[in-house]
Order: structure tokens, then C-alpha cells, then sequence
């Protein structure tokens, strides 16, 4: 079964400027990923092709780093490898700033579809709103109640403690 999933937000920063947020993704130093609310994104070396890390139980490698794009292929998620896809971050220039563009492509039996459904997807929704409000530079949107329960229902998915933002 194929899965797809975008979040975009159009940004008052120029291209340039969210470009730089994208390098450094994974890193101590990564002002774009919501760590603060999620298990942080950690890679095993700056991000361009052949980085290797994910975020919790999800698991990825960097297969491509150009300006305004970094490109990730799936190596497992919850422990399984069943997970075959991509994801990626594109910035798209725009007269008045710019848009941050995520994309997801997989394709999945139809057990890892249920578990998208009805846990993965709406997390993955939560985690990439929380990311596009940390690039936009404003607070945090209320999660939905579905994610809320999600949330208290697997503590792992969290952070491990609070950092500041």
C-alpha cells in the first residue's frame, strides 16, 4: 500500500536562511527539529549522503544534500524494515520569503499501514507541524486529542526531558 504525506508552510525567511536550518539537521546544534517536545533527530555526521541516524524508533539515511533539499531513505521504523520509502525537506524560493515543503513517499504491507493509521502518521503529523512552527518561528499548535493520547500512551515517543527550545 502506498502512503503519501506533505506539510508545507510558507516562511517569511528567505531561502537561504531555512537552507541553513536544513544543515543542521541531526546536529547538537540544530535549531530546526522540535527536540524539545520529540526524541531529538541525531545523525552520525553532518547531514549530507551516506549520514546515518533517525529520530527514536525511526530510522533513516541521508541520500542526497543539495542547496534548499535534503533527501532521507527509510531503514526501519518501529524495529521493522517492512518500511520502503523516502522523506524529504525542499525549500521552495518565493518573492516574499519562502516554503518549507515536507514529503513522504512509502510503501507498505497492510500491517505497517494499520500502524501508520492509527499511531505513526498522526505522530508523524504532530512532529513535522511542531518542526514547521519552529521554522516559522512561532509557538507550538495544540496537538489533536488523538495525538494527546498518543503521547501519554507511549511516553518513548517524547523527549526524554524538557530542553529549551
Amino acid at each position: 500500500m502506498k502512503i503519501r504525506n506533505t506539510h508545507r508552510r510558507h516562511l517569511t525567511a528567505t531561502a537561504d536562511e531555512v537552507d541553513t536550518l536544513l544543515g543542521g539537521l541531526g546536529s547538537d546544534t540544530d535549531a530546526l527539529w522540535p527536540r524539545h517536545l520529540w526524541f531529538p533527530m541525531r545523525l552520525d555526521r553532518p547531514v549530507a549522503a551516506g549520514a546515518k541516524g533517525g529520530h527514536g524508533p525511526v530510522r533513516y539515511q541521508c541520500t542526497a544534500r543539495a542547496r534548499g533539499c535534503v533527501f532521507f531513505e527509510f531503514v526501519s521504523i518501529l524495529g521493522s524494515s517492512r518500511w520502503h520509502g523516502e522523506h524529504r525537506f525542499v525549500v521552495r524560493p518565493r518573492s516574499y520569503g519562502s516554503v518549507l515543503v515536507h514529503e513522504l513517499e512509502l510503501e507498505v504491507p497492510l500491517w505497517q499501514y494499520v500502524q501508520w493509521v492509527l499511531v505513526v502518521g498522526p505522530l508523524h503529523d504532530a512532529v513535522l507541524e511542531d518542526l514547521l512552527d519552529r521554522a516559522e518561528g512561532v509557538a507550538t499548535a495544540r496537538w489533536s486529542l488523538w495525538v494527546r493520547l498518543l503521547r501519554r500512551a507511549l511516553p518513548a515517543v517524547r523527549a526524554e526531558r524538557r530542553v529549551n527550545p
